[in-house]
């Protein structure tokens, strides 16, 4: 099995990924109030105990999306989580990607943003993903069309643009038209 902790090399320095922790949710808060991030994450939690109620249950186990530290170097620069479309049936629907695993991500310090990075994250947490899910065929990113880093990242990590639309969801941050990529599992050749 792919390990997401094993650490993906770019020019910055190593990237990995850990489980997000309590420990965690100072600086996640921070990420999500940052302008760059809020424009497309928004109705994210705003307050300390905002951000306990909606990761809270991902650290402790009890809701089935995962999340991740991205870090650079061993410092905690953003945020990776995925997921089972066929455990939320409401997203399952509204994207319409037959055994799917979402995938989000966000780079939370500017810094690091338009470098290469997010490309190099997907990439890695990708392959990770595969193994997480066995029973997935694809994995499924949809950022808002207009958020063309994102987009460009997803491309150039191996991602098809399958379509763009508005998706049928109650998320603030899935408003407007969705840019909905997907990358296949590779089948081992015969």
């Amino acid at each position: 099995m792919h390990d997401p902790a094993q650490p993906a090399r770019t020019p910055g320095g190593p990237l990995a990924f850990r489980p997000l922790g309590r420990r965690d949710f100072p600086l996640l808060l921070t990420w999500l109030l940052a302008p760059h991030v809020r424009a497309w994450w928004r109705g994210e939690p705003t307050t300390p105990e905002g951000v306990e109620r909606s990761y809270g249950p991902q650290v402790d186990g009890t809701d089935p999306t995962r999340c991740f530290v991205l870090t650079l170097a061993g410092a905690p620069i953003g945020l990776v989580q995925c997921y089972r479309h066929a455990d939320d049936p409401d997203w399952d629907r509204a994207v319409g990607v037959p055994a799917a695993a979402g995938l989000d991500y966000l780079i939370g310090d500017p810094r690091h943003c338009g470098a290469g990075i997010g490309t190099a994250a997907i990439t890695a947490f990708t392959a990770a993903m595969f193994d997480m899910y066995p029973d997935v065929d694809v994995i499924v990113s949809a950022p808002q069309r207009d958020n063309r880093p994102s987009c460009r990242a997803l491309e150039k990590a191996g991602f098809v643009l399958l379509d763009e639309r508005v998706l049928d969801s109650g998320d603030p941050s899935d408003s407007g038209v969705s840019a909905v990529y997907g990358l296949r599992r590779r089948v081992p050749e015969a």
